[in-house]
C-alpha cells in the first residue's frame, strides 16, 4: 500500500544553463503527498538543469507560467474525469497488475494502472507507514492526478489492498471538490469504520463497493479498528507466502488470472464501465 515515507530533497544547484521544472516538483520542505520521493523517482531533484522537457531552452519560466504548466498537467477538484484507475496492494509492483488491466479489458473496461514512482514509497513503507495514514481519513496533503487520455462515460477508481486506501484518498480529494466519482471499489482494504462512512456519504461519489476477502481468510476487511489491523501482521506473512487470503488476487498463476476475471466480470455486473 502506498505511503508517506520521509522525502529528502537535494538544495537547489544553478548554472548558467535555463532550468526546467519536472513534472513533480514541490517546494523545499513539502512533500507531494503522502508518499516521499526516492532518489531515482521523478522529482527527486526540484530543479533539473539537465532535462529541457518542460520549458524549451532560453524560455521564461516566472512564476506564473510555472504555476500554470504544472496545474496543466494535473485534473483539478472539480474537473470532469472520465476513466478508470486501478492501484495496486503495496509497492504497486507485481505481475498481477497488468494482468488485471488485461483482465477488465476483456469486459471491454479499459483500465490504466497508476505510476507507482508517484503513487508508492516502497513495499515496506506502503505497508508499515502508508496504510496507517491513509486508512484513517482524509490526508491533510494530497497527490494530484497526472492528466491521462480519458475515455468511457465513468470515472471510476479501483484499488487493492494499500491501493484501496489511495484511491479511497483520490476520491474523497476529488469528490470534495465536486468531481463525480462513479465507482469507488475498495478490495481487501483496511480501511477504517469513520473513512469508509465519510467516503460514502461524499455526494459526489456516487457508489462505493467493498470486496472483502474474509471467505478467502483474509484478516483484512473494510471498517476494521486499528487494533486489529496490526494483530493481523502474522498472518499476513504466512498468507503472503502462500498466495492466499489476502493475495487472493496476486497469484501469478493460471488460478490467479481465472480469479481476476472473475473480480472483472463481478464488477461489470455491478455497473462498472
Amino acid at each position: 500500500m502506498p505511503g508517506p515515507m520521509g522525502t529528502k530533497i537535494g538544495d537547489e544547484e544553478f548554472s548558467g544553463e535555463p532550468a526546467c521544472l519536472r513534472r513533480d516538483y514541490v517546494p523545499n520542505g513539502l512533500t507531494p503527498g503522502p508518499m516521499g520521493l526516492g532518489r531515482d523517482a521523478a522529482g527527486h531533484y526540484p530543479w533539473d538543469i539537465k532535462e529541457k522537457q518542460s520549458v524549451p531552452a532560453g524560455g521564461d519560466l516566472g512564476p506564473q507560467k510555472a504555476g500554470a504548466a504544472l496545474l496543466s498537467r494535473f485534473f483539478v477538484p472539480g474537473d470532469k474525469i472520465v476513466g478508470n484507475l486501478f492501484f495496486g496492494g503495496a509497492g504497486m509492483d507485481g505481475g498481477y497488475i497488468s494482468d488485471m488491466v488485461r483482465a477488465f479489458a476483456e469486459k471491454h473496461v479499459q483500465l490504466i494502472s497508476v505510476d507507482p514512482k508517484k503513487w508508492s514509497g516502497g513495499t515496506l513503507a506502503d505497508a508499515a507507514i502508508g496504510v496507517d495514514v491513509f486508512r484513517a481519513g482524509k490526508s491533510l496533503i494530497q497527490v494530484p492526478l497526472d492528466k491521462f487520455p480519458q475515455s468511457g462515460t465513468q470515472f471510476n477508481l479501483i484499488g487493492y489492498s494499500y491501493g484501496s486506501l489511495a484511491a479511497a484518498q483520490v476520491a474523497i480529494n476529488y469528490g470534495a471538490g465536486g468531481t463525480v466519482v462513479n465507482h469507488l471499489v475498495l478490495i481487501g482494504s483496511p480501511i477504517s469504520g469513520n473513512f469508509l462512512q465519510q467516503v460514502k456519504t461524499t455526494p459526489a461519489i456516487k457508489n462505493v463497493i467493498v470486496v472483502d476477502l474474509k471467505a478467502q481468510g483474509d484478516p483484512l476487511y473494510a471498517g476494521m479498528s486499528r487494533e486489529k489491523l496490526l494483530l493481523s501482521t502474522p498472518s499476513l506473512g504466512k498468507q503472503m507466502v502462500e498466495a492466499s487470503g489476502h493475495f487472493y488476487y496476486a497469484p501469478n498463476t493460471d488460478e490467479g488470472k481465472r480469479r481476476r476475471r472473475e473480480l472483472a466480470a463481478y464488477l461489470y455486473s455491478k455497473g462498472l464501465r
